[in-house]
């Protein structure tokens, strides 16, 4: 592989024998400081051209450059697609050379190449026969740095990351998994790293460059940071394209609100909280389902409000059992919820209900006063067949709304129990009469 020195040598040496090339300019990360140095950086050139077309009609004068693995021409490939081209002012040669080294080349005429220069400041002139280019300001990163978001913009991207959610949930729950990769790497993933980008930006006060897709950005995180970072690309298998975007609307929701106290902006928490409710609720949803149910897997952070529900909701199905055995049981309830698989009802006034289910046993179902007989007992037991071919419960025969709603449901009496069963400690509950009841999948 030919030496840094042996390249520049090359490239300024052809210009110099060429009348036709009045000048030499390089720009990109062998001008950029900031850049990481390593073997496959590009030498990205340009050549100040008093004209193209004898160049363009002799292809093999780059030859110069040495033997080609392979190489494309950008110009010439956007012509052949029908897209306008200005060949007289600017054509390029990509090229790929067998010893390893790349290099970008682009023919320019002078009025072309000073425009590009006042557009790009990573340039540095490397040749001006004609001592007739700009003054050029020292090479400089700056137009790539973060740029502070305005309030507008910053809840512009917010909006458009919680939006996009809807998208991902409805592809994967079609199990149409190309369109969510690519929803997921094209549209929701550039809002990640923008919120991304501007988290650094406070943190570095916008004077650094994350460069592009954030490939910088192992800079300016912690190692756990990045680790979860990449966590977020899932190989195309649907429940770890589900869990990834779980884990990056956990990190977006943090860094939004993170970055919004950094900037002074108010965080629309409302619309994060429903748009992440709704794919929470679109994960639980049963492939064959006709409706959408507002039944999403409990949190940690349900636990106190689904406890409350759980002791009001037995106290007032149960009044032939003493209100202090409910009390008593309160807290090593509260306590096992925090173990157990559990589905919360939930919509945007807020949690309504819950089914407790282990291993098809159905500990169950429980719901607000206020919220009974509007579906949502119903849409929590649909969830629960949804995950168990076979589900068995027991229930107080005295307490007939639930034995009713789940013989609604398809559940059938099993067996009958006189009186507490000999696996249940409740000395309390010894005179009150259980069924067995048992619901299977057709």
């Amino acid at each position: 592989m030919r030496s840094e020195k042996e390249m520049m040598d090359l490239i300024i040496g052809t210009a110099e024998r060429d009348e036709r090339i009045r000048g030499v300019y390089m720009n990109g990360s062998r001008t950029n400081k900031n850049a990481p140095k390593d073997i496959f950086q590009d030498y990205d050139i340009v050549y100040v051209v008093t004209e193209t077309k004898s160049f363009i009609e002799e292809e093999n004068w780059i030859d110069v450059f040495g033997e080609r693995l392979y190489m494309q021409f950008p110009e010439k490939m956007s012509g052949i697609l029908g897209h306008e081209c200005d060949f007289e002012n600017c054509y390029g040669y990509l090229m790929q050379l067998a010893d390893g080294n790349r290099l970008d080349l682009h023919l320019m005429t002078m009025e072309y190449s000073i425009k590009d220069m006042e557009r790009d400041r990573l340039c540095i002139v490397l040749l001006d026969k004609d001592k007739s280019f700009p003054q050029i300001p020292p090479s400089t990163d700056e137009d790539h740095w973060v740029k502070k978001p305005t309030e507008e913009e910053y809840l512009c991207s917010c909006n458009e990351f919680w939006w996009l959610l809807n998208n991902m949930g409805k592809g994967l729950w079609r199990g149409e998994i190309t369109y969510a990769m690519d929803m997921l790497n094209f549209h929701v993933r550039p809002e990640f790293i923008k919120m991304l980008s501007w988290y650094v930006g406070i943190h570095t006060y916008f004077s650094s460059s994350i460069g592009k897709s954030g490939k910088y950005l192992y800079r300016f995180l912690s190692q756990d940071k990045m680790e979860r970072i990449l966590l977020m690309y899932p190989a195309g298998n649907p429940e770890a394209i589900w869990q990834s975007l779980f884990e990056m609307c956990d990190f977006f929701d943090a860094l939004a609100r993170e970055v919004g106290r950094g900037l002074g902006y108010s965080y629309n928490e409302r619309e994060a909280h429903n748009s992440r409710l709704f794919l929470d609720c679109t994960y639980e949803l049963p492939g064959d389902a006709r409706e959408i149910l507002m039944v999403r897997r409990m949190k940690e952070s349900d636990v106190e409000e689904i406890a409350r529900i759980w002791l009001e909701a037995n106290i007032e199905a149960h009044d032939f059992i003493p209100e202090d055995y409910w009390l008593g049981n309160y807290e090593a309830v509260k306590n096992q919820l925090y173990e157990s698989e559990a589905y919360v009802y939930e919509d945007h006034e807020g949690i309504h209900g819950f089914a407790g289910i282990n291993k098809g046993y159905l500990e169950g179902i429980f719901v607000k006063r206020s919220m009974r007989s509007k579906g949502v007992g119903k849409a929590l037991m649909d969830i629960c067949k949804s995950k168990y071919f076979r589900i068995n419960l027991h229930v107080y025969c005295k307490n007939k709304k639930a034995v009713n709603f789940y013989i609604r449901e398809g559940f059938q009496i099993n067996k009958k129990y006189a009186g507490a069963r000999t696996d249940d400690i409740k000395p309390d509950l010894a005179g009150c009469t259980e069924f067995e009841m048992i619901w299977q999948k057709e």
